[in-house]
């Protein structure tokens, strides 16, 4: 698979991946609206979240193109040592927006906290799909 392709099904899973966090922002919503919580605070805290999530998983693709040229360059230890920057940086990123986030008091941090703990179950469907694609095309 060239690189051409290669982005443009990352770029297909991460679609995917943002109406994931789409449903499951309204779900968050939904489910806060019906236990009769529903707040401002919530929806500030389920859009951070939702974006947060896909900052991540887009994060993690801009990483893993970085630290695969590193490697085809002749260099896999400068691609292992991209791979485990960009982990931190993301990781920190989280970090920083969910501490602001639940120290402002803007932002329901149980709202803030559900879709990213979506995004596991999220890859997971994404990935069926993209298999279901995949043996589609044989």
């Amino acid at each position: 698979m060239d690189k051409q392709t290669s982005k443009q099904q990352v770029y297909r899973e991460l679609a995917l991946f943002a109406i994931g966090q789409l449903l499951v922002f309204g779900l968050v919503c939904a489910g806060f609206a019906l236990a009769g919580r529903w707040s401002r605070e919530v929806l500030i805290g389920a859009a951070v979240g939702a974006a947060l999530a896909a900052a991540n998983y887009a994060l993690t693709a801009v990483g893993v193109f970085r630290a695969a040229d590193k490697a085809e360059q002749g260099d896999p230890a400068a691609g292992q040592r991209a791979m485990t920057l960009s982990m931190l940086g993301r990781y920190l990123m989280m970090i920083g927006v969910l501490v602001v986030g639940a120290k402002s008091g803007y932002c329901n941090v149980i709202a803030m906290v559900i879709p990213l703990a979506m995004s596991r179950p999220l890859i997971f469907t994404a990935e069926l799909f993209r298999r279901k694609d995949r043996d589609s095309t044989k």
